[in-house]
């Protein structure tokens, strides 16, 4: 690794209160997830008429739909707190 790639790393995972080898693990981990989501994203789309896609989505927003937001509460519990 480039020293001064390594020391912006060492200071980005200092920032954020873990090691170097920590830091690097999360980064990857989160850079193979993002290719997979695409991946699979582009799967699912590949037999898509887009643009049949596109209108159905604008119709979907022009509607919008009145609801309630959940508590604080409801979210603490919903999180597992």
């Amino acid at each position: 690794m480039r020293d001064d790639l390594k020391r912006k790393a060492q200071s980005l995972a200092e920032s954020q209160g873990v090691s170097l080898n920590n830091y690097i693990n999360s980064v990857i981990a989160a850079s193979v997830a993002q290719e997979e989501t695409m991946r699979f994203f582009r799967d699912r789309l590949r037999d898509i008429d887009l643009r049949a896609l596109h209108k159905r989505v604008l119709k979907f927003m022009e509607k919008p739909r009145r609801g309630v937001d959940p508590s604080p509460d409801e979210l603490r519990r919903l999180a597992g707190e």
